[in-house]
């Protein structure tokens, strides 16, 4: 059956072309094209969705288990000699998830159309990291397919566990004080001021701490819209704030500031950059470009003014370890032992053991906090639950004392 596709070529003297033909297939309607004396760029089914209007709206997105998953396929596949497009397409329909048959059916097309694999998931910035990219370009230009796609899957592991780590280890403290804080308004809104019409019929002096949670609570009770009105407010002008330039830079200098949690965040994105660099590296990119895809891939702030620094010295002509060496966000030993790999000419290898390094020292810090926590949060939601519950049984022995007087 015939279908109308839309097409985007160049002549034989390189000039744009693009127009609509006729075919039963996009195989076939490329070998029209090359007969045509014309070089396809893209082509698509009429109707679908331009590679512009992917671009615009980001690409499709699918979850990094996913990604993981078919980047194993696909490897497999090509290791035991599948061609691009037939794996592609094989993937497409085992998919189950339409989002992840969409992806995979859209890549055979590029790549079909006569599309480099790089470029095409290039248009999918949301799924494919910029290493993931990096990557494949570079195993295009070396013929490596399988072992990159191995080593990027390599890589998306070791960072959604180490991420997964991190999350966990905040999300159980931030849950409990939640709890804590809901609970305590629950006491103040509910249970204080059934207390406080009891009290107020006895004629003993209430303690300190109890006139301080009464006041508290009659603010709760009777100004509760302004006082919800005002936090909404107030979480607003945050949110907005810290989104901006000099809120993300304030935001992520107070993070490699926290107690306990800022070396964590520090291992982490020093990390995170060492084993891109390094992955990037051993595939034979380029020094200067493994820098520069740190800098995109970082999200914090300060580290992404380090990566730059660094850019500059190496184009500089100076040696990387130089200006890695007078930064406080990276320990002296790490820095020793990066000279040390410059100086023998195996960065890339030195790289990917500092970064195993600290991944396995972020997970040891990791497990020690999260044993920590627990009791933590325990004593800490007894003494916030306690002292409201102490508050309010304090007036019970002053009202004893006075009847017995």
């Amino acid at each position: 059956m015939m279908q109308s596709f839309i097409f985007s070529a160049r002549d034989e003297s390189g000039n744009p072309v693009n127009g609509t033909l006729s075919a039963v297939d996009i195989a076939e309607a490329t070998r029209l094209l090359r007969a045509d004396g014309k070089y396809p760029i893209s082509i698509r089914p009429a109707g679908s969705q331009s590679a512009a209007d992917t671009r615009r709206s980001g690409g499709i997105r699918i979850r990094r288990r996913e990604l993981i998953q078919f980047s194993t396929q696909l490897s497999i596949m090509l290791e035991t000699g599948v061609t691009l497009t037939d794996a592609l397409d094989c993937i497409a329909r085992q998919a189950r998830l339409p989002r992840y048959k969409a992806l995979a059916e859209d890549l055979s097309l590029q790549v079909r159309g006569g599309v480099d694999f790089s470029a095409a998931i290039s248009k999918h910035p949301r799924t494919f990291p910029r290493l993931y990219i990096s990557l494949v370009r570079a195993a295009e230009r070396s013929g490596m397919m399988s072992k990159m796609l191995l080593r990027a899957t390599s890589y998306l592991r070791d960072e959604e566990d180490t991420i997964r780590r991190v999350k966990g280890a905040l999300t159980y403290p931030a849950i409990m004080l939640g709890f804590a804080l809901l609970t305590t308004g629950f006491l103040l809104a509910f249970v204080l001021p059934r207390f406080s019409a009891i009290y107020a019929n006895k004629g003993a002096a209430l303690p300190v701490p109890t006139r301080l949670l009464m006041a508290a609570s009659d603010l709760l009770v009777m100004h509760w819209l302004p006082l919800l009105l005002g936090s909404g407010l107030l979480v607003g002008v945050g949110v907005f704030y810290f989104r901006s330039p000099g809120g993300r830079r304030l935001w992520h200098a107070v993070q490699l500031k926290l107690p306990l949690l800022g070396e964590m965040y520090r291992t982490l994105h020093l990390a995170r950059g060492l084993r891109m660099m390094g992955t990037l590296g051993a595939s034979g990119v380029h020094l200067l470009h493994c820098v520069e895809n740190a800098i995109e891939a970082t999200t914090n702030t300060e580290f992404q003014e380090l990566w730059r620094h660094v850019s500059q010295r190496i184009r500089q002509g100076k040696p990387m370890s130089e200006q890695l060496g007078q930064s406080q966000l990276v320990p002296p030993d790490v820095a020793q032992m990066l000279h040390s790999g410059e100086t023998s000419g195996k960065l890339a290898a030195v790289m990917e053991q500092v970064a195993s390094y600290s991944e396995s020292e972020l997970k040891e810090r990791i497990a020690e906090l999260t044993r920590y926590i627990e009791p933590a949060m325990i004593v800490i939601m007894g003494l916030i639950i306690g002292g409201v519950a102490l508050a309010l049984m304090l007036p019970v022995f002053t009202i004893g004392k006075v009847v017995a007087s």
